[in-house]
């Protein structure tokens, strides 16, 4: 019996309870992974070919503003894509999440959805006093938001606003620089190219916003398969601090199939804090590749609670670069798939200088079909010494038919360092639910408390009440369907 009431092991030798961690090179880092290009070019030609004319007809609907910088630099990121081409298994980086699947339909942009408040209730966290920032199928709706009862020192603009605005205007610009400089990921570019209504949020310096910025994310999906793109811009200036809540759902009684491309950058000046929460529960039939890209300076914090439930293909990409020291990382996240759903999460961490602190923790569960996938990689530079480093994935497979990759790795070149990386991939331990039956509970019962007991231990780092709370009730619901 292993901890909790759980069987664990590092590796099984059945195909479902595959736990790789063969260590990757140097230069094949999580932001900046290249991609062989020959064989993708000619298979994805067709792919690539309709994304470009989905382009070319938004521009022809500009009326004369595609000479905006906002939209210059889309039109940019699509002349980019022309030298770039999807990923297939044979790239390291995708070896266990094919896109085939994602890239199959023909998609159409996002179309304007009537949803009005009384729809979002469903979505709103009880006891949370949040501001509300509301996107449907891509496009931010001012009239559902708040954005017109924002505190002092807190800035939200949509992103092609902040860049003709001059108080913002260069740090935005600067933002999206370094975001595409040298960018190789296709969905990068992607969505740099079709994020039309993407926000810039800017924390005054020594400015601590009391309440959650709650971003909502709606899919409202028809009877044709929609793109939609995100991209958002957070600045947290010199000892700020703020909590982002983004929650994607999908719109009840919506049925279709439908993408959502969503990047989210965060810089974190010295001294400040951004705790991140990510509520994510989007349709069955729903497609999300979400990629965070954090940069952290001296002193600062960055944590991010992660709870993956729904979509038919989920990939996450979440990188951070640890730029000074004293510097704090924190990952946890909560994935549980059924059906055939597949979740894959990539963790990227980068100390790169001296005395900074990270810590990892991602738990799921995967049942029916299911498949999970976790690749975490933590780089600790030469110069980084007195890192304190920490990273662990466990995971429960309850099926014959489910599978579970794993691939936790910790590369250093630093000598003086307290690094740890693990992984466990197990089943339910019969003994413990025969317990729990002898007590009274019938054996659904039982098997539903102790994988909650087993999700609870990552939950538990949520600093935010009333998104714990809503986390679980989410996590409920997953156990009754």
């Amino acid at each position: 019996m292993g901890f909790d009431g759980f069987k664990m092991s590092g590796y099984c030798g059945f195909p479902q309870y595959r736990n790789t961690t063969k260590p990757k090179h140097l230069n094949s880092y999580l932001k900046t992974g290249k991609m062989s290009t020959v064989v993708q070019e000619d298979r994805y030609a067709e792919v690539k070919a309709r994304f470009q004319q989905l382009f070319e007809a938004h521009q022809a609907q500009l009326n004369g503003q595609a000479s905006h910088p906002y939209h210059q630099f889309r039109a940019q990121a699509m002349k980019r894509m022309e030298t770039l081409s999807f990923p297939t298994r044979r790239d390291e980086e995708w070896k266990y999440t094919s896109v085939n699947r994602v890239l199959q339909p023909e998609y159409q942009l996002e179309t304007p959805a009537a949803v009005d408040a009384a729809q979002l209730k469903p979505f709103l966290i009880e006891e949370m006093d949040a501001i509300r920032l509301v996107f449907i199928n891509g496009a931010f709706r001012e009239e559902l938001s708040d954005i017109g009862k924002l505190p002092s020192g807190l800035t939200v603009l949509e992103l092609a606003d902040a860049l003709a605005d001059a108080r913002y205007q260069q740090m935005v610009q600067q933002q999206l620089d370094s975001l595409m400089e040298g960018q190789t990921d296709p969905f990068m570019v992607l969505n740099a190219a079709f994020a039309r209504h993407g926000l810039f949020i800017h924390v005054a310096k020594n400015t601590v916003i009391e309440k959650p910025v709650y971003l909502i994310h709606l899919a409202a999906p028809g009877d044709t398969p929609t793109f939609s793109s995100y991209l958002n811009i957070a600045i947290a200036e010199q000892s700020s601090e703020v909590s982002f809540v983004e929650g994607l759902f999908e719109l009840p009684g919506a049925e279709g199939t439908y993408f959502n491309n969503l990047v989210n950058r965060f810089r974190i000046k010295a001294n400040a804090h951004i705790h991140h929460y990510r509520l994510q529960q989007e349709g069955p039939e729903g497609f999300l590749i979400s990629n965070a890209d954090v940069e952290q300076d001296g002193d600062s914090t960055f944590s991010s609670y992660a709870i993956d439930l729904g979509g038919r293909l989920v990939r996450n990409n979440l990188a951070t670069t640890l730029n000074n020291q004293g510097t704090n990382t924190n990952f946890y996240g909560v994935y549980f798939a059924k059906s055939e759903q597949h979740i894959d999460n990539h963790t990227f961490i980068d100390h790169a200088m001296p005395h900074c602190q990270s810590n990892e923790l991602y738990k799921g569960i995967l049942t029916d079909k299911a498949r999970g996938v976790f690749n975490g990689k933590v780089l600790v530079r030469r110069d980084a010494q007195k890192t304190n480093a920490f990273q662990q994935n466990s995971s429960l497979v309850l099926s014959d038919k489910a599978q579970m990759d794993t691939k936790p790795q910790l590369e250093i070149f630093a000598d003086d360092v307290r690094c740890s990386h693990g992984a466990t991939i197990g089943q339910l331990d019969e003994t413990a639910v025969f317990y729990l039956r002898s007590r009274g509970l019938s054996d659904a019962q039982a098997r539903a408390m102790l994988q909650h007991a087993f999700l609870e231990e990552v939950i538990e780092f949520m600093k935010l009440e009333p998104v714990k709370d809503f986390a679980e009730e989410l996590i409920m619901k997953k156990f009754e369907e």
